[in-house]
This record gives C-alpha cells, structure tokens and sequence, in this order.
C-alpha cells in the first residue's frame, strides 16, 4: 500500500537512522524494525545496550499506529503501550 510506502520513507529519512542503519517493514497495524548489531552497541557487561532494544520498540510503535491511520500522520496522539517481560 502506497501509505505505507511513504512512512516506511519517511523512517528511514530520519538522520538518526544513518548510525542505526535499521530497515523497516509497515503493514496494517504492524511495523518491523530491523537493526543490524554493531560492535559499538555493546555496553561494558558485553551485551547490546537498552537504548537500541528502546529505539526499535519505540519506532515500530510509532509506525504500528500510523499505519492505521492513511489521512494524516499522527504525531503524539498514540494509544498506551505495555511492555512486559516475562
């Protein structure tokens, strides 16, 4: 679909994105956040840091809920999200 054509752009167009290198995948309701692991993510204890696991969760969010919506781009109306690990 045409929409999320243009947001999965749009993500990828975000200057951030130069250092993460992710891909993105949108589909109603759902996106998918790649990113492939530098050495550079890895904090002292040896695994990657939480700021990357943030940054995918926060971005397929993002996209998950815009991808409902094909009229406007919305910005800061987002529904609540959990998150829980098991």
């Amino acid at each position: 679909m045409q929409h999320y054509r243009a947001l999965e752009s749009l993500y990828l167009a975000a200057p951030t994105n130069r250092y993460f290198s992710p891909a993105i995948e949108i589909k109603k309701g759902r996106a998918t956040i790649t990113i492939p692991v530098k050495e550079d993510f890895f904090h002292i204890a040896g695994a990657v840091h939480g700021s990357t696991y943030f940054k995918a969760l926060d971005d397929a969010a993002f996209f998950a809920c815009n991808s409902l919506i094909d009229d406007v781009c919305s910005y800061g109306k987002l529904p609540a999200l959990l998150f829980q690990a098991n």
